[in-house]
């Protein structure tokens, strides 16, 4: 894969540096923790700062209360909702309740009759204790053949932006033990074709073998590698902010039983319900007094502190709130989740577990999709793996597969079976390890030398999202637009196929940007056809000016074109034009007849009609 310098003037030109801005600068009435002896969370209500309030009002107490948030295990879609109790007084000192794991707090100022004015609402999490004395022991024997595993995750960032924008957390990613895969390449377009298979070893398109994801209860039924950690006496944690965009809950009904021990859904969806949401960078970034970020990295840093050194554990932690939309915000997290990452270094975290910082895929539209750099952005999100220092010295064999595998081609499939061979580490082989991804036979763990001259088919990796070959731009050939009108044609028949057409507009051809031929290298496997080769096509389309790019296989004497319409790229946002229909893929490549735009000086612009 080639060199990209993350500094270009182009992008650097169009790139803001972001301040971090917090929630509220008010401090804490109420404040959490976890005492160690007692095995129990308190709750402590600061007098100091309640004096201050009633000071400066003259007003006679501030009293608290709390009220307890609980997953509806009855709901048809339990993700989407949640219940609360009644309301409960908050003593000064309180011990928390064993089985409350989630609370909304309330203070108010009142006097002898009546309650004034509310002075701070607040949220709080509990990881609480689900460990018997007997297993905590048994840990103590096999600590160091069992790793913890956490994986962080943050949407929409590739390698490169990642380096650009994050300059102090890319440094700490790069001292000892950290090892960066550079030839990751995404496997599908959004976030959900990119983490299903690398939590479940299934594509998108592979899953409908087992049941379709858009309906209740199918989540539940996918082998997701969460599952195989429970059976190995791991505790598991999931969480994941912005409530609207969760990756198994955006257009997808969620997970009916809770997927693992820990679970942070159903209280964030309360807390967006029941506080005030600030927006910024596109997304819910305040929710009440705190970050949408920081719900989840609190909850995963308690998860780590509580349990670490007693039990091995498997986390999962996305976010979304930052990276999703604008490709320069990450430059506004940089320092803050740094400040995570010593905390977590502090409990201990480094010490003793397999650490993955993440992302699914890089920017897909817009500023840093159309740049020179675009192509390769999108296709090569972040990916590197830590290993503790007992595991460099047990396995330094699978750590030098590890490191040897830095510039390798490698996917989403490579990470699933790394996650399973870390629950098998005595296999001396892939052979050993079972089950293969069902669309991948040939992907294997990274703890595993990868072949130098890999292809992408060979990890799993469709034509369209292909980083490897090198490619000529070949715009300007005389069948260039003959191509395109192809692809658009193709794009009508689908709407047609799939009966779109009542909703759906169909498509014009306004303008062909660029035509890319790509080149076969020794080990790809090309056409068999002489006369065929697969192209890039980039291109826009009447009305709205949608912008899409694909790739397609083109066979120059036939005009025969194939192409697969769900792997088609939108470069520039569909939220406005697409509001017509539910169906995630689709909405990629539907311009909704009500959403059609008045046409602006259409004589300068020659369209072309395919039917």
């Amino acid at each position: 894969m080639p060199y990209i310098n993350p500094f270009t003037s182009e992008i650097l030109a169009a790139m803001n540096i972001n301040e971090f801005e917090n929630c509220t600068d008010d401090k804490d009435l109420i404040s959490s923790q976890y005492d160690f002896d007692l095995r129990r969370y308190r709750l402590d209500i600061h007098a100091n700062l309640t004096k201050a309030y009633l000071n400066s009002t003259g007003h006679k107490t501030i009293t608290c209360s709390y009220r307890e948030i609980k997953r509806d295990t009855k709901a048809r879609v339990p993700d989407n909702t949640y219940i609360e109790s009644k309301k409960y007084h908050l003593a000064p000192h309180t011990i928390v309740p064993i089985n409350t794991e989630f609370m909304i707090t309330k203070c108010y100022m009142r006097n002898r009759t009546t309650v004034l004015r509310k002075v701070q609402e607040d949220a709080f999490s509990f990881v609480q204790d689900k460990l018997t004395p007997e297993r905590i022991k048994r840990y103590a024997k096999e600590r160091e053949r069992k790793p913890s595993v956490l994986i962080m995750g943050l949407d929409s960032v590739s390698r490169i932006n990642f380096r650009r924008t994050m300059p102090n957390m890319f440094k700490f990613v790069n001292e000892q033990g950290w090892h960066e895969m550079q030839g990751f390449n995404k496997v599908g377009d959004n976030t959900f074709p990119n983490l299903l298979p690398a939590l479940t070893g299934y594509s998108e398109e592979g899953s409908l073998a087992l049941c379709n994801v858009s309906e209740v209860n199918c989540l539940d039924r996918l082998p997701f590698i969460w599952k195989n950690y429970k059976r190995a006496n791991y505790l598991t944690a999931y969480a994941e902010d912005c409530r609207d965009l969760s990756t198994f809950n955006y257009l997808k009904p969620g997970f009916v039983q809770q997927p693992t021990d820990y679970y942070l859904r159903h209280f964030l969806t309360a807390l967006e319900d029941k506080f005030s949401l600030r927006k910024r960078f596109g997304n819910v970034y305040c929710v009440g007094r705190d970050l949408s970020f920081n719900y989840v990295f609190d909850f995963g840093l308690q998860f780590v502190q509580r349990f670490i050194n007693e039990t091995p554990i498997f986390g999962f932690l996305w976010s979304n709130s930052f990276t999703h939309d604008y490709f320069d915000a990450p430059t506004a997290l940089d320092d803050h989740f740094l400040d995570y990452m010593k905390k977590f270094k502090a409990a201990g975290l480094f010490e003793s577990s397999i650490v993955v910082l993440m992302s699914d895929h890089g920017h897909r539209y817009n500023t840093l999709r159309r740049a020179r750099s675009g192509y390769l952005e999108e296709r090569l999100p972040m990916m590197f793996i830590y290993v503790p220092p007992w595991f460099r010295k047990k396995y330094p064999h699978l750590v030098a597969n590890l490191a040897g595998n830095r510039n390798r081609l490698s996917s989403n499939f490579d990470f699933y079976m790394t996650l399973r061979h870390l629950l098998q580490l005595d296999s001396k082989s892939m052979a050993e390890i079972n089950p293969k991804p069902p669309q991948c036979s040939t992907c294997q763990s990274l703890l595993f030398e990868v072949p130098f001259n890999r292809s992408c088919r060979e990890a799993g990796i469709e034509e369209h999202w292909c980083s490897c070959q090198p490619s000529e731009t070949i715009t300007k050939a005389s069948y260039a637009r003959r191509i395109a009108l192809a692809v658009v044609r193709d794009m009508n028949k689908q709407l047609r196929l799939q009966k779109l057409t009542n909703l759906c507009h169909d498509f014009m051809l306004k303008h062909l940007h660029k035509l890319d031929r790509k080149q076969i290298l020794a080990t790809d496997e090309g056409p068999s056809n002489a006369n065929e080769s697969y192209y890039i096509v980039n291109f826009k389309t009447r009305p709205n000016s949608a912008h899409f790019e694909t790739t397609v296989r083109y066979n120059n004497l036939t005009g025969a074109i194939q192409m697969n319409i769900n792997a088609i790229s939108r470069l520039n946002s569909y939220a406005k034009d697409a509001k017509c229909l539910e169906q995630k893929v689709a909405k990629k490549y539907c311009i909704c007849k009500d959403s059609v735009r008045k046409k602006k000086r259409q004589h300068l612009n020659r369209t072309y009609r395919v039917d």
